[in-house]
């Protein structure tokens, strides 16, 4: 029985500190997901994370190969109206917030690196 793995993401870098150091770790860690056996179900994007999912993202490509592994690519409504990026999003679907909890409220594996 496979699990319900989410990888849940806040930010656009991976970790706190340097800026540059964030941005290429999360450029490696994405590049993992796609290339690792073990994947989760879904990604979800939120607050600066969506950046991540627009034209201009170091990572989108990743994002891309991963949805079309069957991995679902949910982005928040809010944050890219926030940012706007509404019209940028090349990577995922909008969602709302609504639809993100209910998703981690009934993971069996929330991952937030």
């Amino acid at each position: 029985m496979s699990q319900d793995v989410l990888v849940v993401l806040n930010s656009s870098r991976f970790g706190q500190g340097n800026p540059q150091l964030g941005e290429r770790l999360m450029k490696s860690f994405l590049n993992s997901l796609v290339s690792n056996s073990t994947r989760p179900t879904a990604i979800l994007l939120y607050n600066s994370a969506v950046v991540l999912a627009s034209e201009e993202s170091a990572v989108l490509e990743d994002l891309q190969a991963l949805e079309k592994e069957g991995i679902e690519v949910l982005v928040n409504e809010e944050s890219l109206s926030f940012y706007n990026l509404d019209t940028v999003l090349k990577a995922g679907k909008s969602c709302p917030l609504s639809e993100m909890s209910e998703k981690m409220m009934n993971a069996d594996l929330i991952v937030k690196p």
